[in-house]
């Protein structure tokens, strides 16, 4: 939180004030607090900072009204209770995030740039975008460099993410003797399948954040409950020393399962097998082929840039 901090009695007047509306208030709490929810998602989630950009305007745009400060009721400590809104925002905004429009916050100076109402700085986004588009750019152009059959098993790996093209639709029906219209329609199905994969993702997404404010809770009950020499106090401290380091080994494997792609929707190997009437063994053999070619060209490319 900000280095500046407020007792008790001052966030619940505060919290008190915003919650009616009081336009002074929400900007003396944005003035104390805007920092905490630009980095919210980037040491929870760990998102991007462009992504932080974004999620920090989706939560400003919820929490401006007021309305929301009206559920603490000081039953918790304010920073648990303000890090579950931040939480529970950040999941609706990664659920919704295609939908959301920036323009709507957005203005045009008299030069024709576009700015950010908020911060009231040039908008970077644009320029973010583009190098985002830049990148699946290169990633398209090295994939279309691999051998037709190869890249069929890259994309029916990863087919929750990509489209088969109509060449490579023909190339399927061709070499098992199906119509295009049964594979097409075998392929979407798969895709739905996969959908339940996706939830599931999310739900560890949202396990990682709700250790995290667990973690926090308990760091708060150590700082009440656990000072001093008393025997009372040094039973809270073993027993919550306990379960923070619980907490805090559950969220590392949860981190290190999605720094390894875990979190990516795969589709299995048999099914991949079972649409190309081709061994599971080949398709792992020929994605290990795909993935390694394509990272040399990526850093390749990068290299050169």
């Amino acid at each position: 939180m900000n280095q500046t901090s407020y007792s008790t009695e001052e966030i619940l007047e505060l919290v008190k004030e915003c919650g009616s509306g009081d336009e002074k208030a929400l900007q003396k709490f944005f003035d104390h607090y805007s920092q905490d929810i630009y980095n919210f998602p980037i040491r929870v989630f760990h998102l991007t900072e462009d992504d932080a950009s974004d999620y920090y305007i989706y939560a400003f745009e919820r929490l401006k009204s007021g309305k929301r400060f009206r559920s603490f009721v000081g039953k918790s400590s304010f920073k648990t209770w303000f890090f579950s809104v931040l939480r529970n925002l950040l999941i609706d905004w990664q659920r919704t995030k295609r939908e959301v429009k920036t323009q709507t916050i957005s203005k045009v100076n008299q030069e024709g740039k576009e700015y950010s109402t908020i911060e009231d700085e040039p908008d970077k986004r644009a320029d973010a975008l583009a190098t985002a588009l830049d990148v699946s750019d290169q990633f398209q152009s090295v994939l279309s460099t691999i051998k037709l059959e190869n890249r069929i098993v890259f994309k029916l790996s990863f087919i929750y993410y990509l489209h088969l093209d109509p060449e490579e639709l023909g190339f399927i029906a061709e070499k098992t003797q199906r119509p295009e219209a049964e594979i097409r329609t075998e392929v979407l199905k798969l895709r739905e399948d996969l959908s339940s994969r996706e939830e599931e993702n999310l739900k560890m997404e949202d396990k990682i954040t709700s250790l995290y404010l667990n973690i926090l809770d308990l760091k708060e009950q150590k700082k009440q409950k656990a000072q001093g020499d008393s025997v009372e106090a040094q039973y809270y401290k073993e027993r919550l020393d306990h379960a923070l380091a619980k907490k805090y080994e559950q969220r590392k494997k949860l981190i290190e399962k999605k720094q390894k792609g875990h979190f990516l929707v795969r589709t299995p190997y048999r099914e991949i097998a079972r649409i190309l009437g081709i061994s599971e063994g080949g398709v792992s053999v020929t994605l290990l082929r795909v993935l390694e070619k394509m990272q040399k060209k990526m850093h390749s490319i990068a290299g050169e840039s």
